[in-house]
């Protein structure tokens, strides 16, 4: 798994590529840790660019919305395509995780929140 950080109108923009498994995991939560410490206002974790992801993804995924304080409201992903697993659907349902289409449509809607 590879990744990049950016801001884009004051949300925090998370771009994962690669694999997001078992091997992964323990990068993924240090880098989410280290993005949220560097962004004060929302964060979206970008899934365009990812090959795919298994179980110990998903966890990793599900378990990083438990570190985002509550001011900044769910954690966000996009770019799941026809990808898209039940699980984060899911945790949408539930008000865990917002998942949007893609990054554009995400980065408006978190920058107008």
């Amino acid at each position: 798994m590879q990744w990049e950080f950016a801001t884009e109108r004051g949300v925090g923009v998370m771009t994962l590529t690669g694999f997001l498994g078992q091997d992964a995991t323990h990068r993924f939560q240090g880098v989410f840790d280290w993005a949220v410490a560097r962004c004060s206002g929302p964060l979206v974790v970008d899934m365009t660019a990812l090959i795919g992801w298994n179980c110990s993804g998903e966890d990793a995924i599900l378990d990083a919305t438990g570190r985002l304080s509550a001011d900044r409201g769910p954690m966000a992903v996009c770019g799941l395509g026809e990808r898209g697993d039940h699980v984060l659907a899911t945790a949408a349902a539930l008000s865990v995780i917002r998942v949007f289409p893609d990054l554009d449509t995400a980065v408006a809607a978190l920058a107008a929140s």
